[in-house]
């Protein structure tokens, strides 16, 4: 019996003929927020060259999203108001949530950016619990976590399918049921994603070994995704192929720092998180 070669990461990258590309303001925009010399006018003028993105914009500062008492009238001020670095998040939501929207009938995109939206808001919410220095950093790797996935859809949707049946039939988690059936997994392609779109090193790392602590080289922003996905699991908040059982390492606990107590302090906020998420998907799909 001829045994079946699985597609390599290699083979799967090889399939994707155009790489999915953030616009151009987008890409210039988290430039310059990751440029200290960087100004408020610097960043307003790129940004008013998209005035769908902007009004998206303005839309998510003056929702229950941010709970503002006055409103925001123009995008100059929105940026002073919520900072740099929370209009990097914003703004790479909108744009990376307006790239993947195809549909697919074994693949439910709302479950999907739903969980993504999730992941985000709590991974930020963990990122500070933890004292990690930058949790906006923490929101976008929640954002970006599972994008493998929708690589996987668009360009291995055999092998993509009977992944979501391998899950299925022996409740795995997706990265098992993935290596099943190839030998890669969405979180190297989601990786391989975020470098070429110059995402942060230890950004892309931790996407690629969110499964795998001991192979992380920054081992708090991983146990981030790693007890956000956790969360998800117990909330139920899942997509196509997430059958495993929630279950969490000891070693995450640690590098977190969070007890019984303040995982109690968190599971009271996450119904915050979820309607959140829930705005955020409102005003950017």
């Amino acid at each position: 019996m001829t045994e079946v070669v699985k597609a390599s990461f290699s083979d799967i990258v090889g399939r994707v003929n155009n790489v999915p590309s953030l616009p151009e303001v987008v890409t210039q925009v988290v430039r310059l927020i990751n440029d200290p010399r960087s100004s408020a006018d610097q960043i307003h003028k790129i940004m008013t060259k998209d005035q769908a993105m902007a009004a998206k914009i303005l839309r998510m500062v003056n929702s229950v999203y941010y709970g503002l008492p006055d409103p925001v009238h123009n995008l100059e001020q929105a940026i002073v108001i919520l900072g740099f670095k929370t209009i990097r998040s914003i703004a790479l939501s909108i744009a990376v949530i307006n790239l993947f929207q195809q549909q697919d009938a074994n693949f439910n995109m709302k479950s999907f950016w739903t969980h993504s939206a999730v992941m985000a808001q709590i991974s930020r919410l963990l990122a500070a619990k933890a004292q990690l220095p930058d949790p906006e950093v923490a929101f976008i790797a929640g954002l970006l976590k599972d994008l493998g996935m929708l690589i996987l859809v668009q360009h291995a949707p055999d092998e993509t399918k009977k992944t979501i049946a391998v899950a299925r039939e022996f409740r795995y988690d997706i990265q098992r049921a993935t290596r099943k059936v190839l030998a890669t997994d969405h979180a190297e392609i989601g990786a391989w994603l975020c470098e070429q779109w110059e995402m942060p090193e230890d950004l892309s790392d931790a996407i690629r070994n969110q499964s795998n602590l001991e192979a992380a080289s920054d081992k708090k922003l991983t146990s981030v995704l790693m007890f956000g996905e956790y969360l998800c699991g117990l909330k139920k908040i899942r997509f196509a192929g997430q059958c495993g059982e929630p279950k969490i390492d000891a070693e995450v606990w640690t590098h977190l720092g969070i007890d019984k107590t303040s995982l109690v302090e968190v599971l009271s906020v996450i119904n915050d998180e979820v309607d959140n998420a829930k705005t955020l998907l409102q005003i950017v799909m």
